[in-house]
């Protein structure tokens, strides 16, 4: 990894999976799914959890399960590992809400994306978004770049500005413009805060160039692999980084199964034991033919690498 990065000390580095939110048929919290997911990301060594992002349905779910998630998580993690809680909302007065209430249920990471809905075209808007934020708490921030559901995006030279608030700690952008990372990076260079990439198909190429940690959805369900990946990078097997990031470009390709790539991850959670697989409504679950198509990709990487694939114990696909 980047020699000039690693001289900085960052407290937060590593794999962070963005959890899925594992709902019952009525839409509320599966506590259990929940536990059994969180378990198994913890045994598989990961560096923290982030609970409310896109991959948790938070913009979908209701604000009581939102909270509940918080609060469950927060939980049964016990301190582990750190704890990203969403805070995700349209404007800054709504993200306060959402603030003083994670706070309440014992949040201390909060992760925060620029406002949406009302077009935010202006960087100067972002950064009193974020300014006032920081000014209002004394929670560490995490800063999110999601452009493709904001329609908002954070420019490298704003996140530069946005990095001097003192409890800014974390930078994740999840834009997938390799470019910006690239220029995220070097002017990043030296920064107290860390800098996660968001998308699977860069983690390698990041990690490689100095960045801090990865988020990808995929490590819900294929954490060892991540994890395994980080430790390459950190040992600069760039020949061993290579090879995890064949896997997981492999099994990226589940994500373009059906419609909505959230609908194939709630069927991955199904497959590997985190909950029933249900879906936020409207969404609607992967039909019976593209989860047999899921599942042949799933069989396709098992032979091809080895990646642990569940076994069918109810003999079809459900």
């Amino acid at each position: 990894m980047n020699a000039k990065r690693a001289t900085v000390y960052k407290p937060y580095r590593g794999i962070v999976p963005p959890l899925i939110t594992p709902l019952t048929e009525e839409e509320t919290l599966d506590m259990e799914a929940l536990g059994n997911l969180i378990e198994h990301c913890i045994q598989a060594g990961v560096h923290g959890v982030f609970t409310m992002g896109s991959s948790g349905e938070a913009m979908e779910v209701t604000t009581e399960v939102w909270l509940e998630t918080i609060k469950e998580t927060l939980r049964i993690v016990g301190g582990r590992i750190p704890v990203f809680c969403g805070v995700i909302d349209s404007c800054t007065s709504r993200v306060l809400e959402r603030i003083r209430m994670a706070e309440d249920v014992g949040a201390e990471h909060i992760v925060v994306v620029p406002p949406f809905y009302l077009n935010v075209s202006s960087q100067d808007e972002i950064i009193r978004h974020f300014e006032m934020i920081c000014s209002k708490t004394t929670l560490k921030v995490v800063a999110y770049n999601i452009p493709q559901m904001t329609h908002a995006n954070i420019l490298p030279e704003t996140i530069k500005k946005i990095a001097e608030f003192d409890n800014l700690v974390m930078y994740k952008d999840s834009s997938s413009d390799w470019e910006q990372f690239q220029r995220n990076l070097f002017l990043l260079e030296g920064s107290k805060i860390s800098l996660f990439n968001g998308a699977e198909e860069l983690c390698a190429p990041a990690m490689i160039f100095g960045a801090d940690g990865c988020v990808p959805g995929l490590a819900n369900f294929f954490p060892e692999l991540f994890v395994s990946m980080y430790d390459a990078a950190l040992r600069e097997d760039i020949q061993e980084v290579y090879r995890y990031q064949k896997q997981i470009w492999e099994l990226r390709k589940v994500l373009f199964v059906g419609s909505s790539w959230m609908s194939a991850m709630k069927y991955l959670g199904f497959l590997y034991g985190y909950g029933i697989g249900k879906v936020s409504t409207p969404v609607e679950p992967l039909t019976l033919k593209e989860k047999e198509e899921l599942y042949c990709m799933l069989l396709k990487a098992h032979d091809q690498y080895g990646v642990k694939i569940p076994e069918l114990q109810r003999g079809i696909i459900v």
